[in-house]
């Protein structure tokens, strides 16, 4: 059973399975990429992702009714 104190997200292993796939299929080696980001373009993506995130739980939150 869920556990009703958790927000029911997408879990972190399935995007880092997506996001994986993703790399493989157009070549992108992500340890070389580490190197190569800069500081304020590594914040950037952070910000980026967590707006999303935040995104898609009110997305899930509003099209999921709690149950009475």
């Amino acid at each position: 059973m869920a556990d009703p104190k958790k927000p029911n997200g997408v879990p972190n292993s399935i995007i880092d399975l997506l996001v994986n796939d993703i790399f493989k299929k157009n070549g992108i080696n992500t340890e070389e990429v580490k190197g190569k980001l800069p500081n304020d373009q590594k914040q950037v993506i952070k910000e980026l992702v967590e707006d999303l995130s935040k995104q898609v739980d009110s997305f899930l939150n509003s099209n999921n009714p709690t149950k009475k």
